[in-house]
């Protein structure tokens, strides 16, 4: 138990004991259990589905098959493929045997495939057929992938296994006898995924077994989880590379819920989805809110099933959310803050508690304080101040950089999230602005400085600032302003199609691009991003 600290809100007495146990053994009792339940998830492009039965004996004959394979405790694995009904399978079974998992977006290009799988130096890489020349590529480039296995095709493809033919090579098929290894959830890592923190470039974070084994009790919990019973229907599109949609989806599975799932987001075939498959649940980022609340395709579809939303990974619009409410006839969007450095949401919406504009409550297990950035005073109620966080759901900070993993989490164990907001005197947070420099596209993280990096490289480019606008339906658009080389030429398009060439689609330069004479630093060299902003704001910047 945390010792109680003045103007610090806990979270309420947990409903579970967080017990001694790996993620691994965790998720291997959950799936055990619900191995009568006759879908575990659901394609709808495909119509295909795998069954709890299914599911639980391919992580269990995966696993196996790594251990005969000779991978063991520590060994990196990593998952880049789309939306997928085997995708959480090589996870589990990783996690099985205490290998680390680190899932990368599939959407990336070779380059930055390269940069953040060199930060956890996977050995073993699955992916589908679909990534899998990429995935060549990276492997070519780079001296640590050893093996790649493709999680969608019967046969072997371009000199790489298939997911089927592995686990008939290396395991004998009998999983009566296996068990999930059990080892220190507390100091072993479970995941290594990606994030920009609060400034610079992408990092890895490293969640261990403790951490995720708060988020799947979390899961269980009706104030805090889906208030779903086992076999009843959710919907997901989130990414499950993203921190927001991998932790959300072994909750799901800790519940025994039907994970009804969309490979990518699509309009019609979202509303097809809630109305075909009765769903009672769905987890969204702003932008599907506003579409919900406003497109007039929703009326051309029976929403009726849907009992709750919820919303995360940005800010949602207070207006948009009592539209969308309103019109769904339902008790209010369940919202909820947390960041990949805290596995999942440490504050959240509980049930039947709704408040226009909060983010909801702190959850069992976590403590919440806002700071003062000047004094490091934690303040009392309706006080603006640095959101910070504490307890088993922080993370271990960074791979292989303790300088900002000191950045994020001070000695006392507290994480700085870089958002600013307060708490009322029902103890509801709410975030007002945003003091770190990532940009949030449609839930993506876009770190500017990368983006900079990159557009520096171009001859014609002296200097340059990335920024985020805000909008209505992405959150925020990268803009950038740009100090051209004396003596050379470059056109806003020639800019915005240099990085469209170098970078996946999240990162587009959709804000625009402005020419500026100077760019505005600190005196420590910073760039005063917010100056930017303000000019943009007030159109006072030269365009």
């Amino acid at each position: 138990m945390m010792q109680r600290e003045k103007n610090v809100v806990y979270g309420p007495e947990p409903l579970h004991p967080l017990e001694d146990l790996t993620a691994g053994e965790t998720l291997y009792r959950a799936l055990k259990k619900h191995s009568h339940l006759p879908q575990a998830m659901v394609d709808v492009y495909g119509e295909e589905s795998i069954s709890y039965k299914e599911f639980f004996e391919h992580t269990c004959l995966l696993a196996q098959s790594l251990q005969n394979c000779g991978y063991k405790m520590s060994d990196v694995v990593s998952i880049c493929a789309e939306n997928n009904k085997r995708f959480f399978i090589p996870i589990i079974a990783a996690w099985y045997i205490g290998m680390i998992v680190a899932p990368v977006n599939e959407g990336y290009i070779p380059d930055e495939l390269c940069k953040v799988m060199g930060i956890s130096r996977p050995q073993l890489v699955f992916c589908t057929k679909k990534i899998l020349n990429k995935v060549l590529e990276v492997k070519a480039r780079t001296d640590f992938i050893k093996r790649i296995i493709v999680l969608d095709t019967v046969e072997n493809l371009q000199g790489c296994e298939s997911y089927a033919n592995f686990i008939s090579r290396y395991s004998d098929g009998n999983i009566a006898n296996f068990k999930p290894l059990h080892y220190n959830p507390v100091e072993q890592v479970a995941a290594i995924l990606c994030s920009s923190g609060t400034t610079g470039l992408p990092k890895g974070v490293m969640q261990t077994h403790r951490n995720v084994c708060v988020r799947l009790i979390h899961a269980l919990d009706p104030r805090v989880g889906t208030q779903l019973i086992p076999g009843v229907s959710v919907l997901v599109y989130l990414p499950f590379f993203h921190a927001f949609g991998f932790s959300i989806n072994l909750g799901y599975f800790m519940v025994g819920l039907r994970v009804i799932m969309l490979r990518r987001f699509d309009q019609e075939a979202f509303l097809k989805a809630i109305q075909d498959y009765e769903v009672r649940s769905v987890i969204n980022v702003p932008a599907i809110i506003l579409f919900l609340s406003k497109s007039p395709m929703v009326d051309k579809y029976d929403l009726s099933s849907l009992r709750e939303l919820c919303c995360g990974a940005a800010p949602l619009a207070k207006e948009v959310a009592e539209i969308a409410v309103k019109r769904l006839n339902l008790p209010g969007i369940r919202c909820g803050f947390g960041l990949t450095e805290s596995t999942s949401a440490n504050i959240h919406s509980l049930r039947h508690e709704f408040k226009s504009g909060s983010l909801g409550k702190v959850t069992p297990f976590m403590a919440v304080k806002i700071v003062d950035r000047n004094t490091g005073e934690a303040l009392g109620p309706n006080q603006v101040g640095e959101l910070c966080v504490k307890g088993p759901m922080v993370s271990k900070g960074y791979v292989n950089n303790v300088e900002a993993t000191k950045e994020a989490i001070d000695a006392d164990g507290w994480l700085h999230s870089g958002d600013f907001g307060y708490y009322d005197d029902d103890e509801h947070f709410y975030v007002v602005d945003r003091y770190k420099e990532l940009i949030k596209y449609k839930g993506y993280q876009v770190a500017p400085a990368e983006l900079e990096e990159i557009l520096l490289k171009n001859p014609c480019i002296r200097d340059v600032a990335v920024v985020g606008i805000p909008d209505i339906e992405a959150g925020e658009l990268p803009s950038a302003f740009v100090v051209k080389q004396p003596g050379k030429e470059i056109t806003d398009k020639e800019v915005y199609d240099y990085l469209a060439e170098r970078v996946s689609h999240s990162k587009y330069l959709r804000g625009g691009v402005r020419f500026v004479d100077s760019i505005p630093r600190n005196v420590t060299g910073k760039i005063t991003r917010k100056e930017l902003l303000k000019q943009l704001l007030n159109k006072s910047s030269k365009l």
